[in-house]
């Protein structure tokens, strides 16, 4: 029967791999069954050179070969697995894959930046699929980050940029020490990014602005403790005076960020920080989805054979 198909969406991210399992509806939508996280850090591994490191690659392999074992008890009809930043940037990303496969025993698309940002957007809007809301979808990875403007469920100006919050920590806050000057330099270099695609982004103007990754998850982590509602420019500020007071990211607990977070938190932070100079953006609210909701999605979408 048609609304008995398991469907499985994997997102190989640059900070975590992620895999939703699903249930197809006779409708064409699903209902989610179940989902696996694991921190794998591949965008840890990227080296001076371009390679992605053993160390990284074992992490993979490892996280993967429990993904496999989960889906061969899940009885899964249907998957899609995709790789995004880390393995774009990597310049030794074909054996990787293939070392991925093997592992997963399912084919890896590589994807485009711009194909995950659709995605994206897909899995952030799916929702909200009755409104024509115009709405800005941004999406900190860990080493890339998309930022997506459109109406409803219909994306019109996609970007992904070459920056992301593991990127950023290895490069800003690699001591684990928080400063003024550090926070400074990883928001400026952020906020250059950005600044040549304000104006684009303007001729797009929003209504809502929707955070879909665990940047956005763990600030909501921080605002629950807070008992504020979404975030907001002043509130974001005080953020950051109050990590820079703790001085550590490992003290960063004392916020709300769990302890899986903390140590790529402060680089996130920064990238938000940078793209609130140039955007004008008031209120940021958590998604409901993201790249591998998006994912199943498609899936859900397809005719079955």
């Amino acid at each position: 029967m048609a609304n008995a198909t398991r469907l499985a969406a994997i997102d190989l991210g640059s900070n975590s791999f992620h895999l939703l399992l699903a249930q197809r509806l006779t409708h064409g939508g699903y209902k989610i069954l179940a989902r696996q996280r694991q921190k794998v850090r591949l965008a840890d591994g990227l080296q001076a050179n371009g390679e992605l490191d053993q160390a990284a690659i074992d992490r993979g392999v490892e996280c993967l070969s429990g993904f496999r074992n989960y889906l061969a008890r899940g009885h899964v009809q249907h998957i899609r697995c995709v790789a995004t930043a880390a393995l774009r940037q990597a310049s030794n990303n074909a054996a990787v894959i293939q070392a991925f496969e093997q592992a997963l025993g399912v084919p890896i698309e590589l994807i485009s930046g711009h194909t995950e940002a659709e995605l994206i957007y897909q899995g952030a809007t799916a929702a909200m699929a009755n409104s024509e809301q115009a709405m800005l979808v941004l999406d900190i990875g860990g080493a890339s980050t998309e930022m997506i403007a459109g109406n409803g469920v219909v994306p019109h100006y996609l970007e992904s940029l070459n920056m992301g919050c593991v990127i950023w920590q290895n490069r800003y806050f690699a001591d684990g020490e928080i400063t003024a000057e550090a926070m400074q330099q990883a928001t400026a270099a952020a906020a250059q990014l950005v600044a040549p695609l304000s104006t684009q982004f303007q001729r797009y103007p929003w209504q809502t602005v929707v955070g879909a990754s665990g940047t956005f998850r763990a600030l909501y982590d921080i605002l629950q403790r807070d008992n504020c509602q979404a975030i907001e420019a002043a509130w974001l500020d005080h953020v950051v005076v109050r990590a820079q007071q703790l001085g550590q990211c490992q003290k960063l607990g004392r916020l709300g960020i769990r302890k899986d977070r903390q140590a790529v938190f402060m680089g996130g932070l920064a990238i938000l920080c940078g793209i609130m100079q140039h955007l004008p953006i008031t209120r940021i609210e958590l998604a409901q989805g993201a790249l591998r909701e998006g994912l199943a999605q498609q899936l859900a979408l397809r005719p079955l054979v």
